[in-house]
């Protein structure tokens, strides 16, 4: 798969995680590069679980001194995908309803000991909402 240049890449992932991929080291680019192009054509199930393992792993290495960004990259690149998922299910880009994203962070925050934040309700004209 051919390495995008960084204004593709950027339009992929959405502007923090191109700017975690420029901080990142250069050893992680070409995986990085190849994951991100991959992200669109994952099934929700999927995309959940690349999700679930970015976010813990990003908080993980989080407590860890040191260049991370390649860490940062994906939960931030899930983010942006998630979002696009909402917009491409028929929410506006302004609501501030469930996203995969969240739920995958709420996962996450269980599987750790935690209790996570209630999902929210959607505030757009979308009718019904993602669970």
């Amino acid at each position: 798969m051919p390495s995008l240049d960084s204004r593709e890449l950027a339009e992929i992932v959405g502007p923090v995680a191109a700017r975690e991929f420029d901080n990142a080291k250069e050893i992680y680019k070409a995986d990085l590069n190849s994951w991100a192009q991959k992200l669109a054509d994952l099934t929700d199930g999927q995309f959940l679980g690349e999700c679930s393992s970015a976010i813990y792993n990003s908080a993980l290495v989080s407590q860890f001194r040191g260049n991370w960004e390649h860490e940062h990259f994906k939960a931030s690149a899930c983010f942006h995908e998630a979002q696009r998922r909402h917009v491409a299910a028929g929410h506006s880009a302004e609501c501030h309803g469930n996203t995969l994203y969240s739920e995958a962070h709420a996962k996450v925050m269980r599987e750790s000991g935690y209790q996570p934040t209630p999902a929210a309700d959607c505030n757009c004209t979308k009718s019904s909402r993602r669970r």
